[in-house]
């Protein structure tokens, strides 16, 4: 039995290995394929890459050269053309941002003709001036402006500047001129930051806004300050007369004692003597006068026995 079951299978067997050799012999015809194509390749490739050459480098040589040298004249045509539009958006900026800066410093003022005289005012006279409108605070809105000039009657540099602050009343009509003694108001000293006097200020809708900084106090400085600051325009011809000397704004600085000035000075002689009387020096010319002193005596009562 056992027999017959193993010749059985045996002849199962047969057929698989057969198909098994086929299947291998196959597989091995393929690979020696494969490897021969592969040895063969390089060799094909060189003989298209010969073909290709042959055929194709004398047709495209020249226009390709051709080529390049439009690409180079468009790029520096393209290169031109940026630069300029640059130099030209520069330049239209730059003329812009001048105009803005040129008018933005101007404030309009309104043109109500006023009297061509300075008027001397006191604090509550020049707080009633100054009281803004109902009127914005931007200076392209027309609101009454008003120069100040804080002057001080002792002081020369403000008598010096004095004529020409009185003849400037009638080079501007449409602008009302103040004048107030720095001296005698301290409150608006430091309001508006004077630290000096003369000082010239303009007010634009009751707020200062503009400083006269120069360092000529002289008719056509004034001129020029305004009317470069402001919309109005100054009328011509305008010289310094002999009656702008005489008023309102005094022109000879007055000799009248200061009482501020005077005390200044006790403070600081009241100081200086008693910081000397802690001194070494004071204790020693006290020393010495108080021995001069019993030495004299002494020497007198010796005279009176003899």
């Amino acid at each position: 039995m056992i027999a017959i079951k193993f010749r059985k299978s045996k002849a199962y067997l047969q057929p698989l290995f057969l198909l098994s050799l086929l299947i291998a012999g196959s597989y091995a015809n393929e690979n020696d394929q494969h490897n021969e194509d592969e040895t063969n390749s390089p060799a094909k490739n060189n003989q298209n890459e010969k073909i290709l050459k042959e055929n194709y480098e004398p047709v495209f040589d020249e226009p390709l050269s051709e080529l390049m040298l439009v690409s180079d004249a468009l790029s520096e045509i393209n290169n031109s053309a940026s630069q300029s539009s640059n130099v030209t958006i520069e330049e239209s900026s730059n003329s812009t941002t001048n105009a803005e800066n040129e008018t933005g410093n101007i404030f309009k003022c309104s043109q109500v003709p006023t009297e061509p005289v300075v008027q001397l005012v006191n604090d509550t006279e020049l707080i009633k001036l100054l009281m803004p409108g109902p009127k914005s605070a931007n200076r392209n809105v027309a609101a009454p402006c008003i120069a100040v000039l804080f002057y001080s009657k002792n002081c020369p540099f403000s008598s010096m500047a004095a004529p020409h602050f009185n003849a400037l009343a009638r080079a501007f009509t449409d602008i009302k001129l103040v004048a107030i003694n720095a001296m005698h108001y301290h409150l608006f000293n430091t309001q508006n930051g004077i630290v000096g006097v003369p000082t010239l200020l303009l007010f634009h809708n009751g707020r200062s806004v503009i400083r006269y900084n120069g360092s000529e106090y002289n008719l056509e400085a004034f001129i020029n300050f305004i009317a470069k600051n402001t919309n109005l325009i100054p009328i011509p011809n305008s010289v310094v007369t002999s009656p702008d000397f005489a008023g309102p704004v005094v022109s000879s600085p007055s000799k009248d004692s200061d009482m501020f000035l005077i005390l200044s000075w006790l403070f600081i002689v009241v100081c200086s003597c008693y910081y000397f009387s802690k001194s070494r020096v004071w204790k020693w010319m006290v020393e010495t006068i108080q021995r001069n002193w019993r030495e004299s005596e002494q020497h007198a009562q010796h005279e009176h026995m003899e």
